[in-house]
């Protein structure tokens, strides 16, 4: 397991403190049978996908094994028993983001980028205006952006025109603020941002934000990079919809989450309809016959077992500790920051390399002078050490840093992961 200390931190708080001390990344990482057939992997690339703990993967072999059914589909038990099962991990996903009376506003979807694309389809489109301006960061991933210009056209071919306002990235690698009050104006009805950046890897300052736009604007957050490591409380967020993926979180992919706030539940429009969809034809007219979020967006069959494999996600996350995790992770970054900074001719992008903050989420971006930063990653998959190279998803070239080498860590990694990566780059810059 992982330590003993971590097993029982809701019955005693101040075993949290003990847990914290106690964390040992080497312990977790036995949980992930992807560690054990490679004991050399030193895996840094968990802000693209993290590994899954022996639960998940158990989760998702019984779905083949045992009950390959559809849900909620027939009278026969296996049918019924998933049906409850997913609507179990939906109660967990509501509880995980501190809203469990509102699980009907979790919809299930096929991961972050179709969340994404769900509050552009199932409630722009619905209620965007002629003249209406959204704002967003051109480098924030592309999944946050292009979504809107997609929008943009379809409502153009409706006769509505919105404009997007771009808002800049400060040089330390969180938003600028001025950037945002100078684009913010009475025409702004929507504002799509990051809650932790996934190439600098700072928090992006929600609670600041909403300040400046006002109450009125409707926030669209992406939680990719947050969820699973730090709290994300929908009732504290002052945003209308969280978007987060399952396999950043250590479920399986192509399974995400959207959370639609109390404020725009009653404005969405069925995305697509089919199988499941509470849908009736009156008079030749279309009347969808229910108020529920998760009813009105979800139809036809869905990943059950990437569904299901959250749940054992979220139990594997509770039983760990947000809270230990968040402060592992937190040092790791610190701690690789800090052995980075000796190494000759590095250039570090905005973020903690820039900042120097004293808390990390996990992320630091850099290059070297001198050498490709995708020759480097070769150079380091050799070594079997992973991590992230190219564009890392910005929409546009133009505004893309350039070539960095992203790293980025969480529960399983280790001072030792980080000593040992460090070790290498030193000798292939030296080489």
């Amino acid at each position: 397991m992982y330590c003993k200390a971590g097993d029982n931190l809701k019955e005693d708080p101040d075993q949290k403190t003990a847990a914290k001390a106690t964390f040992n990344a080497d312990l977790v990482k036995l949980d992930f049978p992807v560690f054990q057939a490679n004991p050399d992997l030193i895996y840094f690339d968990n802000a693209s996908t993290t590994q899954k703990p022996a639960s998940v993967i158990e989760t998702i072999e019984n779905y083949y094994r045992k009950n390959c059914a559809n849900a909620g589909r027939a009278s026969y038990l296996w049918s019924s028993q998933l049906e409850a099962a997913l609507e179990d991990t939906r109660a967990a996903v509501a509880a995980f983001l501190s809203v469990p009376e509102k699980s009907d506003q979790v919809v299930f979807t096929g991961g972050a980028t179709d969340s994404l694309n769900t509050v552009t389809m199932a409630w722009a489109l619905a209620n965007l205006q002629d003249g209406d301006e959204v704002l967003l960061c051109p480098k924030d991933h592309k999944s946050a952006v292009l979504p809107w210009y997609h929008c943009k056209e379809l409502l153009a071919a409706m006769g509505k025109h919105i404009k997007i306002r771009h808002f800049d990235i400060h040089e330390v690698g969180d938003y600028d603020l001025k950037s945002i009050k100078s684009q913010v104006s009475d025409k702004t009805r929507v504002l799509a941002m990051a809650h932790v950046h996934h190439v600098y890897g700072l928090d992006m300052e929600v609670s600041e934000i909403r300040e400046i736009v006002g109450t009125d604007v409707i926030i669209s957050l992406d939680a990719s990079q947050s969820v699973g490591h730090t709290k994300v409380d929908a009732n504290a967020l002052p945003v209308d919809f969280i978007s987060f993926s399952g396999h950043k979180m250590f479920a399986a992919p192509g399974t995400g989450v959207l959370y639609a706030g109390d404020r725009v539940k009653g404005q969405l429009q069925p995305l697509r309809l089919g199988g499941k969809s509470k849908a009736v034809i009156e008079n030749d007219s279309l009347k969808i016959n229910s108020n529920s979020v998760c009813e009105i967006l979800e139809s036809g069959t869905q990943n059950i077992p990437g569904i299901l494999s959250l749940k054992p996600a979220i139990e594997y996350i509770n039983k760990i500790g947000l809270e230990n995790i968040e402060a592992h992770v937190s040092k790791l970054t610190v701690d690789l920051w800090q052995k980075l900074m000796p190494l000759p001719n590095i250039e570090f992008a905005p973020g903690i390399g820039i900042c120097a903050c004293d808390k990390g989420w996990g992320i630091i971006s850099f290059r070297f002078k001198g050498i490709s930063s995708s020759d480097l990653g070769f150079a380091l998959d050799e070594e079997k050490i992973f991590v992230r190279t190219g564009d890392h998803c910005v929409w546009n070239k133009a505004e893309a840093e350039p070539d960095f080498i992203r790293v980025s860590m969480h529960a399983y990694n280790s001072p030792d992961d980080v000593e040992q990566f460090v070790q290498v780059l030193a000798d292939i810059v030296d080489s």
